[in-house]
């Protein structure tokens, strides 16, 4: 994997520490305000935000670790969702944070689980092995999509179409230091990303926001 010139430990601890807190601050923000007020007018208030236009992430395709398939797509089945997010398996923190939230989730949907899949993309492909990264998702979401590449721009390109930023950095003691943008994304089964989760939001929050977006597939045969 190809790495940006190595600069002196403490720069670069400084370096990363900044981009970490922008990455959290720019997750945050935005027009949600904005989107908020719509949600209010339009029906019930979702806990992440819709981006408008919504990204599409359907053509974009990665390696599954832990499936038959050198080609995953981002789309979720028909009339289902995917929660999408992007890690590490080394993360001390926020990665496994986010992945016990989901899987919270994924659980409290009950039935509607079986509507839900999950798919984490690793932004650190060097360490996080075929093995590592299937271990480390499974132990979270037994089904859960384990996805990795060697393929730097591949990575790239996937990442920027979720509108994820990362940075994996060697440091002057040939350590990586990393740090990344980390949203969950709700993608759709036309593959377009319906909702985006900034980092902490509650678990329960989660199963409300699904069972809303749900129910908008099931709407229409209700009526």
């Amino acid at each position: 994997m190809s790495r940006s010139p190595i600069a002196p430990r403490p720069v670069l601890r400084s370096l990363v520490a900044t981009f970490a807190v922008a990455l959290l601050l720019t997750s945050c923000g935005g027009d949600s305000a904005n989107q908020t007020a719509d949600q209010q007018q339009d029906g019930p208030v979702l806990a992440g935000y819709e981006r408008d236009p919504e990204p599409t992430v359907g053509t974009i395709t990665l390696p599954a670790a832990n499936r038959d398939t050198d080609a995953f797509a981002f789309m979720a089945d028909p009339g289902e969702l995917m929660m999408v997010t992007f890690g590490y398996t080394s993360c001390p923190d926020i990665c496994p944070t986010t992945l016990a939230d989901m899987r919270i989730a994924y659980n409290q949907l009950g039935d509607r689980g079986n509507d839900v899949s999950l798919a984490w993309v690793s932004i650190d492909p060097e360490r996080d092995t075929a093995e590592v990264i299937t271990n480390y998702v499974e132990a979270f979401v037994a089904d859960g999509v384990a996805l990795r590449t060697d393929d730097a721009e591949a990575l790239f390109v996937a990442a920027d179409a979720f509108a994820v930023t990362y940075i994996v950095q060697e440091n002057d003691a040939g350590e990586l230091e990393v740090a990344h943008t980390p949203n969950v994304f709700v993608v759709d089964d036309s593959g377009s990303v319906v909702l985006t989760w900034p980092f902490g939001v509650p678990a329960a929050d989660m199963v409300s926001d699904l069972n809303i977006l749900l129910d908008r597939y099931d709407a229409p045969s209700a009526t």
